[in-house]
């Protein structure tokens, strides 16, 4: 949650968008003051507003030395080069004043997005965060606990009472149970089966508690303050519960900085008991059995069976041994690499890998399974990696020097984090490195998904769910001669827009 403090001492990490993701070469290259949105800085009471001759434009985001607001009536006048004076208000209270000057501008369909740089002074962060701090801490002792309570819906409150009562039950009583068969002299295989005996049981139920509690969570959307409230009062009551578990553990603490990073991929993968205790075993492994989680395995086979669908395509139109490039945007372990390498073992020519991600350990995650599988099995292919920053990607496009055609791009997940104004400009971008004849691949979340409380609310983890209209509306920038399409992939979880370049 970005309002509130947390209801435990877990060193849970920021969330940070996607768009704002840096790395390494976006760290090496340079230095700027780092720019934050207002919604990961100050809570959303704080109301943080720039005021321009006595108007007030609500603040979108800031650094040190400037900060960006949105004027929803157009931006005529704000000419780059223009002198203002601005005041920044937090809880309306004033915290900086001073002048400075249009530095860019950006209209879009809610307004234009107007850039400041700061002529003199600067923007203290932490005495904003500090101060929004001290407000909050006002509220939260002038009896903030019933009032958040008030704010929840009953029914959404019975149904997180439901789950804590599930959680605390079947912990007491199969810890009591595992450190009975263990007092007996029971072996890990022993364990084991209990475990599993236990998820039989429980399995059902559980995923009972998660719709119910996902049907009453859609209740608290149409209302942004009590969705804050809902989703504090779930971290306040339930979440504690849940940090001994594997998966929810470095999913909610996000210790990359956001959620879906490499290692809960590889959760999802590896798709096993994973835990201290029976408890926790199970209920990570039900966490990977979600039907999200489920969707990344499912996805992650049927892009190794297009991947060899294009190949043999390629080898059939081209020579018989030509070289395929494949091109991997957000790859994360990119397990459908190594699994493709594993599958085929060997063909006709050369597969050339471009896996592109903005977090180094998932790069090398990557490189060593594909490497590996490559070793033993002798095929002739080659894995690039470009460790680019999800920002410099969107704002910059991707680097020249990687200029040779792609028979075939995939995105899987990255489109789950990005809004219609981003993702159709990006789709055109990657459309425009296809070779003719080649397929781009975008991935989705399905929406409605009937669970979606588990990552929501349990785990902090927002997604863009779409439907298969809105899949088809990021095509929009491609032009007309494409062939495009909208598939479910076999787990019903991920729709995939598939838009295939002409030959000629």
């Amino acid at each position: 949650m970005k309002d509130g403090r947390r209801a435990v001492d877990a060193p849970k990490q920021p969330v940070v968008s996607y768009e704002n993701l840096m790395g390494m070469v976006a760290r090496s290259v340079f230095y700027r003051p780092e720019r934050r949105r207002v919604r990961d800085l100050v809570s959303r009471k704080a109301q943080p507003q720039l005021k321009i001759d006595g108007v007030r434009f609500p603040l979108f985001d800031v650094s040190m030395n400037g900060a960006s607001f949105l004027d929803p009536n157009g931006g005529e006048k704000w000419s780059i080069g223009k002198v203002v004076e601005v005041t920044l208000l937090l809880h309306d209270d004033e915290v900086f004043s001073g002048a400075a000057r249009v530095a860019r501008t950006e209209v879009g369909a809610r307004g234009t997005l107007v850039g400041l740089a700061l002529i003199g002074g600067f923007l203290d962060l932490p005495e904003i965060q500090r101060r929004d701090d001290e407000k909050k801490l006002e509220e939260q002792l002038a009896d903030g606990a019933r009032r958040e309570r008030d704010m929840v819906p009953e029914n959404y409150r019975h149904r997180v009472a439901e789950i804590v009562h599930f959680f605390q039950y079947y912990r007491h009583n199969l810890d009591y149970h595992e450190q009975r068969y263990r007092r007996e002299g029971a072996s890990d295989a022993d364990i084991m089966q209990l475990a599993r005996r236990a998820a039989d049981a429980l399995r059902e139920p559980y995923v009972q508690l998660q719709l119910d509690a996902s049907a009453a969570a859609r209740e608290c959307l149409a209302d942004r303050d009590v969705l804050v409230a809902s989703k504090e009062h779930t971290e306040h009551v339930l979440v504690p519960l849940q940090l001994d578990i594997p998966l929810n553990n470095r999913a909610y603490t996000k210790p990359l900085g956001y959620p879906g990073d490499y290692q809960v991929m590889l959760y999802y993968y590896d798709n096993k008991f994973e835990g201290d205790s029976v408890f926790t075993k199970i209920m990570h492994k039900f966490s990977v059995e979600h039907p999200l989680s489920n969707g990344v395995r499912t996805r992650k086979d049927w892009m190794v069976g297009v991947m060899q669908a294009e190949h043999r395509r390629l080898i059939a139109d081209g020579g018989g041994h030509p070289v395929f490039r494949v091109a991997n945007l957000g790859c994360g372990p990119a397990r459908e690499v190594s699994d493709y390498i594993a599958r085929a073992q060997s063909w006709p020519g050369e597969v050339v890998w471009t896996l592109i991600d903005q977090e180094e350990q998932a790069l090398s995650v990557a490189f060593r399974a594909g490497q590996t599988e490559i070793a033993r099995t002798g095929a002739s292919g080659q894995l690039h990696l470009l460790n680019l920053s999800f920002m410099q990607l969107l704002t910059e496009g991707l680097p020249m020097q990687w200029a040779e055609p792609q028979h075939m791009i995939v995105s899987a997940g990255l489109f789950d984090y990005l809004r219609e104004g981003r993702a159709q400009p990006l789709i055109r971008g990657l459309y425009d490195l296809l070779a003719p004849g080649g397929l781009l691949a975008v991935g989705n979340a399905i929406a409605p998904q009937p669970m979606f409380w588990t990552p929501e609310f349990l785990g902090d983890w927002t997604l863009l769910y779409r439907t298969r209209e809105e899949m088809s509306k990021l095509a929009r920038l491609i032009p007309d001669e494409a062939e495009i399409d909208v598939i479910v992939e076999p787990g019903n979880a991920y729709y995939f827009l598939l838009v295939r370049r002409p030959w000629k």
